[in-house]
């Protein structure tokens, strides 16, 4: 297929923008489901909710189990259809969001996403991840239709846990890393070329600004440097895909990532936390030195796990390591995206390699 699209119909981002919520999802529909779990709902509930009153949206509040599973997606979809909402409103993380989405595709209704954390681009793609209801990965959906509308207060972000907004830089500068090895054996179409520069883009600003913006984030400042970083967090990091398709998927950082779920220490880190120690197994596997020392200063600066201890993998013997490798390496996953073959034994051997690295760059 030679080009796909895949964008929200606007995307917003301002201080405060909530307050005026209403003006803006009022085109879409009167009656609207908020899901999200309890702190998101009380974050977005003061601004939020006198805005849709004053738009006479009606709307009602749903916690969302907390965990992105089919079946909770589909008791959400069952609510909506129902009450008979016009709309679904997905608020907070890339969890409740991309239930959200998921019930919004299984019961044909607008989805409109809030983010309240700058930790991935799931407010802008039609895409979510899925878990089984222990936290393992299962499989990624992609939907037929993106989000109507993206709202983004930078306010809200700003006061957001420091945590979750590393791990979205993390998780957001590997989208060049992946889509140039994804794309590498494909057609270098005008789409794939401009998502190709976007991906690059976006990491020149994440490595530009990713620090300083951290450290705004850490005295609550919405300051010109975290605007950057959550506009290359959330829309810069959903270009990628929507425009480059699938020329420019994800590799091998997210294989690892979904590799490491089967290790249930693993499983209290964030996303991009994972997807930063499989970064750079990716860049080890394509033997990337330069890139890698790069990268392994940006992390750790940013406090994100370069070392298996800082995974909580301390204690990992050679078989839970190889049963890691072998998640990331099943037939179905990105991994194969590379441009060459890669085996279980390579990213064992990746993984280790890594971990040697990374400690001695610690030593220094």
């Amino acid at each position: 297929m030679h080009l796909v699209m895949g964008s929200p119909n606007r995307y917003l981002q301002e201080k405060n923008i909530l307050i005026e919520a209403g003006n803006h999802i009022a085109p879409l529909g009167k009656k609207a489901l908020l899901v999200g779990d309890n702190t998101t709902l009380e974050i977005v509930r003061e601004k939020l909710h006198q805005s849709l009153t004053e738009n006479k949206i009606e709307f009602k509040e749903e916690v969302f189990g907390g965990e992105v599973t089919k079946k909770e997606a589909q008791r959400i979809a069952s609510l909506v259809e129902a009450e008979n909402f016009d709309l679904i409103i997905g608020i907070g993380g890339g969890k409740a969001i991309d239930t959200a989405k998921a019930a919004a595709a299984y019961s044909k209704r607008k989805l409109i996403t809030i983010p309240t954390i700058a930790s991935n681009c799931a407010a802008w793609t039609p895409l979510s991840v899925f878990y089984d209801e222990n936290g393992s990965f299962e499989e990624y959906i992609i939907f037929q239709y993106s989000p109507a509308l993206v709202l983004v207060d930078t306010e809200v972000i700003a006061d957001s846990p420091l945590n979750y907004f590393k791990a979205g830089i993390a998780d957001t500068v590997v989208k060049f890393y992946e889509a140039r090895a994804s794309a590498a054996d494909k057609e270098k179409n005008s789409p794939t070329r401009a998502a190709l520069k976007i991906a690059e883009e976006c990491k020149d600003i994440l490595f530009e600004f990713g620090v300083q913006a951290a450290e705004d984030m850490e005295e609550k400042k919405p300051t010109k440097a975290v605007e950057k970083i959550v506009d290359s967090i959330v829309a810069l990091g959903g270009m990628v895909g929507g425009i480059g398709g699938d020329n420019c998927r994800i590799a091998a950082a997210h294989a690892v990532h979904n590799g490491l779920t089967a290790l249930s220490e693993t499983h209290d880190l964030l996303h991009g936390e994972k997807v930063a120690f499989g970064t750079l197994v990716q860049l080890e596997l394509e033997d990337n030195e330069a890139e890698f020392a790069e990268l392994l200063v940006l992390l750790n600066n940013l406090e994100q796990p370069i070392t298996l201890a800082q995974l909580g993998l301390a204690n990992a013997d050679n078989n839970d390591l190889a049963k890691a490798a072998a998640k990331s390496c099943a037939p179905e996953e990105s991994i194969h995206n590379l441009s060459f073959k890669v085996t279980e034994e390579d990213v064992l051997e990746a993984i280790k390699n890594v971990d040697l690295k990374a400690k001695k760059f610690l030593e220094q």
